[in-house]
C-alpha cells in the first residue's frame, strides 16, 4: 500500500467521507442504537416484572376464591356445630325430640325429669331422668332412635326391671296380637352445650 496523496482532492475526499460514516455510525450506535437497545432491555425486563406480579395476583385470586368457598363451607359448619352444641340448653326441643321417638317406639314413658347440669372445662353436660315401660325390642328401636338425633347423646345408669303387670301384659298380647310390655326401664340422658368463652 502506497503513502497517500494528501494533495489529491480526490483523497482527501474520500477520507473526509469516510470519517464522516464513521462519526455518522458512532453517532448512531451511541446516541439512538445503545440508547434504544438498552430501553427495550429495561422495557422487557419491566414486562417480565409485571407479567410475574400478574402471575402472582391471578394466583392470589384463585387462592381467595378457595377461601371464599371454604369460608362458605366453615360457616355452614359452624351452624351445625351451634345446632349440636347450642349455648343454652334446649329443652322443649329435647321434649319433642325424646316424645316422637317414644310415640314411634312404643315404650310408654313414666317420668321425664331434667336432673340439672354440670359444668366441665368446655362443655355443660345437662341430665335427664327417663323412667319408661317398654318391650324388649321396643327398647332397642328408642336407644337406635336416640343414637340417631342430631346433637350427642350418652345413656348412662340404665337400670331394667321385670314390669310388674307382665301377667297382665302377656294375656292382651295373645288376645290382641300386640307387642307385650315386659320392663320397668329407667336411666339417664344427657345432652351437652357449650361453653360460651369468657364465662
Amino acid at each position: 500500500m502506497g503513502n497517500i496523496d494528501w494533495k489529491d482532492k480526490k483523497n482527501i475526499y474520500a477520507i473526509v467521507v469516510v470519517l464522516l460514516i464513521l462519526a455518522g455510525a458512532y453517532y448512531v450506535y451511541t446516541y439512538i442504537w445503545d440508547p434504544f437497545v438498552q430501553e427495550r432491555e429495561k422495557v422487557e425486563r419491566d414486562l417480565a416484572s409485571a407479567q410475574a406480579e400478574l402471575d402472582k395476583i391471578n394466583a392470589q385470586k384463585l387462592r381467595l376464591a378457595e377461601l371464599e368457598v371454604q369460608l362458605v363451607q366453615a360457616e355452614k359448619d359452624f351452624e351445625k356445630l351451634k345446632e349440636m352444641f347450642p349455648e343454652e340448653e334446649k329443652v322443649p326441643l329435647r321434649l319433642q325430640d325424646l316424645y316422637a321417638v317414644l310415640r314411634a317406639s312404643g315404650v310408654q314413658i313414666q317420668k321425664f325429669n331434667p336432673e340439672g347440669r354440670s359444668e366441665r372445662e368446655h362443655y355443660i353436660e345437662n341430665r335427664y331422668s327417663i323412667a319408661v315401660n317398654s318391650g324388649y325390642h321396643m327398647l332397642g328401636y328408642l336407644f337406635a332412635e336416640i343414637a340417631n338425633f342430631n346433637y350427642p347423646t350418652a345413656i348412662t345408669n340404665l337400670r331394667l326391671n321385670r314390669y310388674s303387670g307382665i301377667a297382665q301384659e302377656m294375656q292382651k298380647a295373645e288376645t290382641h296380637g300386640w307387642t307385650p310390655i315386659t320392663m320397668s326401664v329407667t336411666f339417664n340422658l344427657t345432652t351437652y352445650t357449650s361453653k360460651q368463652v369468657g364465662k
